[in-house]
């Protein structure tokens, strides 16, 4: 009886020593970092982000549900720039360093600012969280479009979350600033070593090869919505940047980039008295008006909506781009 009650004690104390470890390895990751006075800062397509949680407690408070906050596999990022400027803090970059210092009420912290992978495997943001990016290296040939690429393997590449004008399409024709996304992508990826990073569905329906593209620090599916060449374009369940790629398709439209800046500047069927949905007579589907392939149906070919019931009714489905009401 004695040695059954030794053992169970043993293993009570094995228990209660993991989550003590678990607790001393993040204490000393995030202690490390202090100790460099360096924290780490997700920095894709020329805007950083620091999680909020290596932020002093003071700053911590001043994140509120105003504050654009992104969530990524469960670790939440605020924009460097909008904390600085909301909380008045002087905030001076360092390109030859690619850091910040972050000067608040006194206090200076200095921000690494790190590419997306680079990012994941620092020590500090390992001990928050579980997640690892899977990836493979590959060449690619050539980029098929704005957002499809063919690489040494022969496969062909489809980018996670985003959606270019199309350029090749069988039954479409050339849409605006397809060209030019088209050719930015080219740019950025043809004939270059690429880092393939995946999601939890590997594979679409036509068998294409679905990743997050990366080419040395540029992050190529966000860099397409920070240009304004492509919309965000989810399909569960990879959903990792959702709200990362849509905080950048928000800055791009205030910005009137690429395919925004037609909205921005044609007559367009926005403020159109005739309904709320439009659709064209060679399509069957409909868009919110302030959509950018509401904004290339003509006046001749347009067909208009009191609501999403009546275009149901007339054979026509949800765009799912702008996705209005079904």
């Amino acid at each position: 009886m004695v040695k059954a009650k030794s053992v169970r004690a043993t293993t009570a104390g094995s228990k209660r020593l993991v989550p003590l470890l678990i607790w001393l390895g993040l204490a000393l990751a995030i202690g490390a970092s202090a100790a460099a006075d360096t924290t780490p800062c997700l920095l894709v397509s020329g805007v950083s982000f620091v999680p909020v949680i290596l932020l002093p407690q003071g700053l911590q408070a001043k994140v509120t549900e105003h504050t654009p906050v992104v969530e990524i596999e469960g670790l939440r990022l605020v924009p460097v720039r909008h904390l600085a400027v909301s909380n008045g803090a002087q905030l001076t970059w360092h390109s030859e360093t690619r850091t910040m210092d972050f000067r608040w009420q006194g206090r200076e912290i200095e921000l690494h600012a790190l590419s997306n992978l680079t990012f994941w495997r620092e020590a500090a943001i390992v001990a928050l969280t579980s997640f690892r990016p899977q990836t493979t290296t590959t060449g690619c040939v050539s980029a098929v479009d704005g957002d499809t690429i063919k690489v040494s393997s022969g496969e062909t590449v489809r980018y996670i979350g985003v959606d270019t004008p199309e350029t090749k399409h069988p039954t479409k024709p050339v849409q605006y600033f397809g060209p030019e996304a088209s050719a930015f992508n080219t740019r950025l990826v043809a004939g270059r070593q690429i880092a393939l990073e995946y999601d939890v569905g590997r594979r679409d329906r036509y068998g294409r090869l679905l990743a997050y593209v990366h080419v040395g620090d540029a992050f190529v599916n966000a860099d397409l919505v920070a240009g304004g060449y492509a919309q965000v374009l989810t399909y569960p369940p990879n959903v990792r940047y959702q709200q990362l790629f849509s905080y950048l398709q928000q800055q791009a439209r205030e910005a009137g980039k690429g395919l925004w800046g037609q909205a921005s500047s044609d007559e367009n069927t926005a403020s159109h008295p005739r309904g709320k949905y439009v659709g064209s007579v060679h399509s069957n589907i409909y868009h919110r008006p302030e959509c950018k392939w509401a904004a290339r149906i003509s006046e001749a070919n347009a067909v208009w909506f009191d609501s999403a019931a009546e275009a149901r009714a007339a054979g026509y489905r949800p765009c799912r781009a702008c996705k209005p009401p079904q």
